[in-house]
């Protein structure tokens, strides 16, 4: 068994008991440069996002510490059972259909496991040992369309297709009922005219009802406001640092 867990914290707190490897998931593909010709291509993008834009992170480290994450889920042994740990909000969708970009022709069988019973801002931090080993116990065994759907979604997010990304993800609702809401939050967020996009748009709105731009308090309430973007605390520091560019 292969379990990919989208991100370190999940790692931190998975039970002992469930048996199996793991690989992590460390990205945030919903911030930043995605288009690229290969996946090789994508990594080198990455890696110079990151460097770029995380003064803590040294260039080649996404080298070091993502892409072997990623090699491993790539070359899962034909029979290895793959369960997918990936929470509802665009941040980790997004990382899901990467990750099911990258495994989609796995000859094992492939799970998913949400959290879709977990309050949407905290995810699977809400849930302790025992509700994690049941949410095991319950996995979605996906089907070889279910696979492709969340895949073609990588490649219309890499391309920006959203209208085709929203059309997919509502005819597929019945089956993957999650989607449709994760799609709608990507198509908030993409600015037009002098709209900024959804997570702008509500940051700006914070600022001005809390006449304050305290990131502790703004970063807060825009977790309370907008959970299905499931932006870090950098993310959401960019953003602001955008505004602030901006109005001066």
């Amino acid at each position: 068994m292969l379990h990919i867990l989208n991100g370190d914290s999940l790692a931190e707190k998975f039970p002992n008991d469930i048996h199996g490897k793991k690989a992590i998931c460390r990205e945030a593909l919903v911030e930043g440069p995605v288009a690229a010709q290969s996946t090789e291509e994508l990594w080198v993008i990455r890696d110079q996002f990151f460097s770029s834009h995380y003064p803590e992170v040294a260039k080649g480290s996404y080298f070091e510490k993502s892409v072997p994450e990623f090699e491993s889920m790539m070359t899962a042994a034909t029979g290895t059972k793959i369960y997918c740990w990936f929470e509802l909000d665009l941040f980790c969708q997004v990382n899901l259909w990467f990750v099911m970009h990258l495994i989609e022709k796995h000859q094992g069988d492939i799970y998913l496991i949400l959290p879709e019973k977990a309050d949407l801002r905290l995810g699977f931090a809400e849930l302790n040992e025992r509700e994690l080993e049941e949410h095991y116990r319950n996995a979605k065994l996906l089907t070889k369309n279910e696979r492709a759907i969340l895949s073609n979604l990588w490649t219309m997010f890499q391309k920006n297709h959203i209208d085709e990304a929203l059309t997919l993800a509502h005819q597929a609702s019945h089956e993957l009922p999650f989607l449709p809401a994760a799609v709608q939050a990507w198509k908030d967020s993409i600015p037009h005219g002098d709209y900024p996009g959804k997570p702008k748009a509500t940051l700006l709105q914070i600022i001005q009802e809390l006449g304050s731009d305290d990131f502790l308090k703004v970063f807060r309430e825009f977790k309370n406001r907008v959970p299905i973007y499931g932006y870090g605390d950098m993310q959401v520091k960019h953003l602001l640092d955008d505004i602030k560019k901006r109005a001066v």
